[in-house]
């Protein structure tokens, strides 16, 4: 009987997103991702920052009830390294000095707080690892974007390697609030389009940004708009500035989001998907994109990626000075 191949080993990686906390138990194997458990929990931590700048105290008790869980959950799983970080939310909540301590005595380990440009690199690197197997993957000019809850980053590159990232502290949610409080009414919608097509103006600074053939998406809020939109991750199918003005005229002027907000259990989900639709036509439309791909991987995918990396290149440098030979000096005289 031949001998049986060992797995590569798990990495976690813990994302204290502005929307959700998620937790992803995965490894790397032949380019991709296998997932061996992953958790899902809505916190809405963007949505729980008040006036003052602050996160209210109820949604910070269940934040930390959810990190508690995620440790459980963890436990039971042998993973060589673990990673948690935070996104845009705890960026900027006045109260997150304080806040982190108790997340991190709830979850076991350091939260990072991710800059803007991090987080996209690491998105792009999720990203990449993904397309890796696609034909030309490693050596494709690539385009991704990532439109969050809390903030949009855009990053560019070639293959595995990013070469510019660029961080907007808009998302989703907060657009869709600024926006969409009293209803998706087509002139809201237009005010919104508006303002973020003002907010990626100078989108196009990224090298070779404007005039993309492919691009691809890498959060949920584009694929679930996506899959609105007939979008096709699976097979490789995207959606163009025409099919996302489709979208808009079946969601906007003929009441889509309304029935999405009458069947939804959240109260902002409705007007979250309207701001994720007016920033992602502002992106297409200011970088000239003629098809946008949704991916089904992005910031948790990025973290385990590198983790795995890491651990390989710790492995190679412990390798090379085992195998070192052994050297001799001279004492001087």
């Amino acid at each position: 009987m031949p001998p049986s191949i060992p797995s590569a080993p798990l990495y976690a990686a813990v994302e204290l997103g502005s929307d959700s906390f998620r937790l992803h138990v995965a490894r790397w194997e032949g380019g991709v991702l296998a997932v061996a458990a992953t958790l899902n929990e809505p916190i809405r931590l963007g949505a729980a920052i008040g006036h003052d700048g602050n996160l209210d105290a109820g949604t910070a008790r269940r934040a930390l009830e959810c990190l508690r869980q995620f440790r459980l959950a963890l436990a039971v799983w042998e993973v060589r390294a673990v990673r948690v970080v935070a996104t845009a939310a705890l960026r900027v909540a006045c109260n997150a000095p304080a806040f982190l301590p108790a997340a991190e005595a709830a979850i076991g380990h350091p939260v990072e707080v991710l800059g803007g440009e991090e987080e996209g690199r690491l998105v792009y690197l999720g990203v990449a690892a993904a397309l890796a197997n696609e034909p030309g993957g490693q050596h494709e000019r690539r385009l991704v974007l990532d439109v969050g809850s809390g903030s949009t980053e855009i990053a560019a590159g070639r293959g595995d390697t990013v070469e510019l990232v660029q961080s907007y502290g808009v998302g989703a949610l907060r657009q869709g609030l600024a926006f969409f409080r009293d209803g998706i009414a087509p002139a809201a919608f237009d005010a919104a389009l508006a303002s973020s097509r003002s907010r990626f103006a100078d989108a196009g600074v990224l090298a070779g940004a404007r005039g993309w053939r492919r691009a691809y998406g890498a959060s949920g809020t584009v694929r679930a708009l996506f899959e609105l939109a007939g979008a096709d991750a699976a097979a490789g199918r995207g959606a163009g500035t025409a099919d996302l003005h489709a979208l808009r005229q079946a969601l906007v002027e003929e009441g889509g989001f309304l029935r999405i907000a009458a069947l939804s259990s959240q109260p902002t989900r409705a007007a979250q998907m309207a701001g994720g639709l007016a920033l992602l036509l502002a992106l297409v439309e200011e970088l000239r994109i003629e098809t946008l791909v949704p991916v089904g991987a992005g910031l948790r995918a990025g973290v385990i990626r590198e983790l795995q990396q890491r651990a390989e290149q710790a492995a190679l440098q412990d390798a090379s000075m085992r195998n070192a030979p052994d050297r001799l000096y001279c004492l001087p005289c």
